[in-house]
């Protein structure tokens, strides 16, 4: 193996827990004879970020092959395993190595290290650029097309945002809190200018955000550190209504001239014809939305939604396809067993470990959050399955592990699935077919910055039927595959874990995966579910 590229896959795969068991054989024949891969091996144990400068290309688009080793995560749990009985040499002298590179690399002058650099041993993470300008924080009612892909939580950049109705909150990156009412069309600039072309808005204006500016058909306004409110009218004509402080209107596209400049006090209320004259008009303060009662609005609306979502918790019951389904609703009796139920209606419990109880999708609906290493649910899932489907609400906070489990079986037994997301943000459904062939179905880059906190729909389809692996982000097919030809046998889960992943034999020591947030609702269908009821799930589960 020539390719210094393929020599550090290799090492990944090995260290990753990803490599079959002739990958490991061959790496150990490489460390035994070339200084030049103990090298290479060694800097990629002792630099963690080396993981960033790894070719995404030489990484199949659609699968790669994984193996039944867990997770390595330190030299010590790493060696043992790794070499044969022949292998301790190899590991003593990579130890007296690994001293003398010390020494090297106190001699090593700067032109070494950045030759080094440039050719990927060492690579400097790469960070992570906002373009969003403010936060979408509360919605009420909220009806349009492009509204279906916006998310509280979620962070807006420059751009246009168009409704049909409902109201919405934004928080400007200034510090302006804009409420804005539909049917709207609001272009966003950057963190202190908007566009507004149809619709009512209110703007709170602290001071550290003064100079927030509106412009609209027939005026811009600048705000002094205020309170004030913006509607533009089915005549064209724009009012202008000023709660609190003060505002400088100019003529629209005069560049702020200040022969055009008037200023309107707190109590003022003008309106804007088209031709820019411009006349008095009643206050109406009661007419724009306050940040706190869109807050009570938006509150009564949750409070239905999570009534529509319990009905549908329900019906579930009688769904003879429903072979596991946790609500994530808190035992009054015992919060450490996590109830639920299977086929027929009988009976699941789950063992809480770790975890603690918080509010989920809903301020009213709890959910188990997973933040340590040892956090975990273990239980027991009976049956065999030719076709599978996974469904889960979960809000990842952090992608802190190499993998971190939603739902894996013990071990990595043939048919016997593992459910993860990847530190890289893929969604993963890993699958052991017969003979060893374990590959891992995947969707790229679901998860990153912007993702992070948000309550997100997960949903994975094993279809033997039509030998497809698909996956679902909120409601939305984002991945398709083609089964393996290898693929056969029915599906089974057995003993395994939520939230982690757990080894069947004692001796040996997993590697930590576990899930960095919250999930409040896990399903699992012996059937393969058509797109249509996985955005139903989306849909009546969306908070």
């Amino acid at each position: 193996m020539n390719d210094r590229n393929e020599r550090l896959e290799l090492i990944r795969r090995c260290l990753d827990g990803e490599a079959t068991n002739e990958e490991i054989a061959q790496l150990e024949e490489l460390l035994q004879a070339d200084s030049g891969v103990r090298m290479e091996y060694l800097r990629y144990l002792n630099v963690d970020s080396v993981l960033a400068a790894l070719p995404n290309k030489r990484e199949s688009a659609a699968e790669r092959r994984v193996d039944a080793a867990p997770q390595l995560q330190s030299c010590e749990s790493r060696w043992p395993r790794f070499f044969g009985p022949a292998g301790w040499l190899t590991a003593a002298a990579m130890l007296l190595f690994s001293s003398a590179l010390t020494l090297q690399s106190v001699k090593r002058d700067q032109s070494q290290v950045q030759s080094q650099r440039t050719q990927g041993i060492v690579a400097k993470p790469t960070a992570v650029r906002d373009r969003g300008v403010a936060v979408l924080t509360r919605t009420a009612g909220l009806q349009g097309a492009a509204s279906t892909n916006w998310r509280i939580g979620g962070t807006m950049p420059p751009g246009l945002m168009k409704w049909d109705s409902g109201l919405l909150q934004l928080e400007f990156y200034g510090g302006a809190t804009v409420v804005a009412e539909g049917p709207a069309e609001i272009e966003i600039l950057d963190e202190s200018r908007v566009v507004c072309r149809a619709g009512r808005l209110r703007a709170r204006v602290p001071e550290p955000a003064r100079g927030f500016a509106v412009l609209a058909p027939n005026v811009e306004l600048v705000d002094l550190g205020t309170d004030f409110g913006l509607d533009i009218l089915d005549n064209g004509s724009v009012e202008v209504h000023v709660f609190d402080g003060a505002v400088e209107l100019f003529d629209v596209e005069s560049n702020r001239d200040l022969t055009t400049r008037r200023q309107l006090n707190a109590g003022d209320a003008v309106s804007v014809d088209r031709d820019g004259t411009s006349k008095p008009v009643a206050s109406r303060s009661a007419d724009f939305v306050t940040p706190s009662r869109l807050n009570r609005m938006s509150n009564f609306q949750h409070q239905q939604t999570h009534r529509d979502w319990q009905s549908f918790r329900d019906s579930l019951r009688g769904d003879p396809r429903v072979v596991a389904y946790f609500s994530f609703e808190k035992n009054s009796s015992d919060d450490r067993v996590l109830t639920g139920y299977g086929s027929n209606g009988t009976v699941i419990e789950g063992a809480i470990v770790g975890c603690e109880w918080t509010h989920g999708r809903w301020s009213s609906k709890s959910s188990l959050q997973f933040k340590r290493p040892g956090d975990r649910v273990r239980l027991t899932v009976p049956g065999e399955f030719e076709s599978m489907t996974y469904s889960t609400w979960v809000r990842v906070d952090g992608l802190d592990r190499m993998h971190s489990s939603l739902l894996l079986t013990d071990g990595f037994r043939e048919n016997a699935p593992h459910w993860q997301i990847r530190r890289d943000g893929n969604l993963v459904l890993g699958v052991k077919h017969p003979g060893n062939n374990a590959i891992n179905y995947q969707a790229r880059s679901i998860f990153n910055a912007f993702r992070l906190g948000q309550w997100t729909h997960l949903a994975t389809v094993y279809d033997s039927e039509r030998s497809l692996v698909k996956h679902y982000v909120n409601g939305e097919l984002v991945k398709k595959h083609r089964l393996k030809s290898i693929a056969s046998g029915l599906l089974e889960i057995g003993n395994a874990t939520i939230g982690n992943w757990s080894e069947p034999e004692s001796h040996h020591q997993p590697g930590i995966r576990n899930l960095n947030g919250c999930m409040d609702e896990l399903i699992v269908f012996g059937e393969a579910l058509d797109g249509k009821e996985v955005r139903r799930i989306h849909e009546v589960g969306r908070p």
